[in-house]
């Protein structure tokens, strides 16, 4: 459960921790002695209902641990009073930190970030962005290094247990860094999303400070064009990660570059990647190719770059090398929300072109996400004819997930993939996971 320590209001939507701390103090005796099993499922199937899980904790003392672990599981940190709240929890009730596996640090206010709350600032333009946006400077960095100080507990040993830690919303450089790196060091998973920094070296050795880290996710990160090379040695080894995923909104040409440079990729088994131009098109194939037989599970998507097919061909992306592969991942609709309820459909030639590239005898599973009003644009009969062939043969599943959007689930329309795929059907494969948005 996440619990919110930023500056919103709306306190019946948060765990009121002042209060959980009294109620630690004058917990009433147990009325019932239940099963410590039975306990434990019951609190377990409260996991999303906080207020509910509040009660737990104030039941006896029995339940207190459980109800903890769900509600401390999972922690946000952002601008304003809750950010400082969270520092007198932990200093009255250090135990706490134990529960906490997962970190979320926003730097953002409302729709403010470090950078765009002051105008008067300014030293760098951001070439990809916009002149409404202020620039990010020096200054930013200090000021959300001494905001991180303030929300973080003095004890850095505190936050031992953190697993996961997403940043968003900050700027990246040295002095941060180095704040992170004496709390976090020891986390497995990294997401960043909208963060900057100043040079690309400054990204890399943020990265760095996380050595222990083994799934990346990079959501959207930018950085200045200046600043010296990232391929010096920093002090903590670039982590090896076993799972990278990247967005459409991340240059991924010169990470990946510096990533297959330093030999960061050797380990990588998973990668999830969104297809945002002929360049990052290419930088993918270039790691499909050293990569090789590592790879094991790969998820890809375009994301409206004209002829995907086109792309495709030209960048050379193809799974020819990957021939440790045991699943792949097909997002089949990537349109932005103006097109959505629009006639225009973009090709879906790609997936056939790709997946007749295969070569991996290991491949079991191959997962095909799309929405139904797309289902007509696929070329159902030559991806039929591209499965019939011997590089599948060890095909387990293949798994449609469709997309109705609001709209009822249409029996017919998934009648209809199996008509179109005979092969693939008679071969006992096709599964279907159909998928409908909630009406309000």
């Amino acid at each position: 459960m996440s619990q919110r320590t930023d500056g919103n209001h709306g306190d019946d939507k948060y765990v009121d921790y002042q209060k959980l701390l009294c109620g630690q103090k004058t917990l009433n005796p147990p009325v019932c002695d239940l099963p410590c099993e039975l306990r434990d499922t019951v609190i377990d199937l409260l996991h999303s209902d906080r207020e509910s899980l509040k009660a737990c904790s104030l039941t006896c003392r029995t339940w207190l641990p459980r109800a903890r672990y769900h509600l401390f599981h999972t922690i946000s940190l952002g601008r304003g009073d809750r950010g400082d709240t969270f520092v007198l929890l932990l200093r009255s009730s250090p135990s706490i930190a134990a529960y906490i596996q997962d970190i979320e640090i926003n730097g953002s206010q409302g729709h403010a970030s470090w950078w765009t709350t002051d105008h008067r600032k300014g030293m760098f333009p951001w070439p990809t962005l916009g002149p409404a946006t202020r620039v990010h400077t020096e200054t930013d960095l200090t000021e959300a290094d001494a905001w991180l100080r303030r929300v973080l507990p003095e004890d850095t040993r505190l936050l031992g247990k953190v697993r996961s830690l997403r940043i968003s919303a900050l700027p990246l450089g040295s002095t941060l860094t180095e704040t992170l790196r004496l709390y976090f060091q020891q986390i497995k998973v990294l997401s960043v999303d909208g963060c900057k920094a100043l040079a690309f070296s400054d990204f890399v050795a943020f990265l760095r400070a996380f050595p222990r880290a083994d799934s990346l996710r990079l959501l959207a990160i930018q950085w200045l064009p200046r600043g010296s090379s990232p391929s010096e040695e920093g002090p903590d080894s670039f982590p090896r990660l076993r799972s990278l995923e990247l967005s459409h909104k991340v240059d991924v040409a010169p990470f990946l570059s510096w990533m297959i440079e330093e030999g960061a990729h050797h380990d990588l088994a998973f990668l999830d990647c969104s297809i945002s131009g002929q360049k990052c098109a290419s930088a993918i194939s270039q790691l499909l190719k050293a990569l090789g037989p590592t790879l094991e599970d790969f998820v890809i998507g375009f994301r409206e770059t004209g002829d995907t097919a086109d792309v495709l061909r030209r960048s050379s992306l193809e799974l020819t090398h990957s021939t440790g592969l045991r699943k792949v991942r097909i997002q089949c609709s990537a349109i932005s929300p103006t097109l959505l309820h629009s006639s225009y459909r973009p090709s879906l030639s790609w997936i056939v072109i790709l997946l007749s590239t295969a070569n991996s005898p290991q491949l079991r599973e191959l997962t095909i996400a799309i929405y139904a009003s797309d289902l007509c644009a696929l070329n159902m009969e030559g991806l039929d004819v591209v499965l019939s062939h011997a590089r599948y043969s060890g095909l387990e599943n293949v798994v449609f997930e469709i997309d109705f959007e609001k709209h009822p689930v249409d029996k017919w329309q998934i009648s209809c993939v199996g008509t179109r795929m005979v092969a693939v059907r008679r071969r006992g494969l096709l599964r279907f996971v159909a998928i409908r948005a909630r009406t309000s």
